[in-house]
């Protein structure tokens, strides 16, 4: 048993450690961030999904399937158009470019914050230049 552990030893010698890479920075998609809806003020609020993730979602297309239920009874709705979906979201320099398959000048002041803050809340960065139509509306932040 003694020769066995000698051998079984042999040739591991200890080192110092070995440096790796930097931690990764930057921001983390937030994976449980709020839908924002429109309310009966005509403001842009948001409201929590406890049921599940955001990440991997067409956001666009809860957008445009509107509220729960549950959050319509508190007088929220939705202005992003069933059409505008699918969408496809894809990470810029600036923040994120968003095609729509909708005409994006069409869209009302509302559904352009509620597009444009519940992305944000998903993956805060920068800005959100929206596409769709032949249109764009560049570098869109959530106020």
């Amino acid at each position: 048993m003694l020769v066995l552990a000698v051998l079984t030893a042999c040739g591991i010698r200890p080192t110092d450690p070995i440096p790796g890479l930097e931690a990764p920075t930057g921001p983390v998609e937030n994976t449980s961030p709020s839908l924002y809806w429109v309310s009966a003020g005509g403001g842009v609020v948001p409201v929590g999904r406890t049921e599940g993730s955001l990440s991997g979602f067409d956001v666009v297309a809860l957008l445009a399937q509107g509220p729960t239920n549950a959050e319509q009874s508190r007088g929220l709705f939705t202005e992003v158009p069933l059409d505008a979906a699918p969408a496809t979201v894809d990470r810029v320099a600036n923040g994120l470019d968003v095609n729509l398959s909708s005409d994006v000048s069409q869209l009302s002041a509302s559904a352009v914050q509620q597009i444009v803050c519940t992305l944000l809340a998903v993956q805060p960065v920068g800005t959100v230049n929206l596409r769709g139509g032949g249109h764009s509306l560049e570098f869109q932040k959530c106020a």
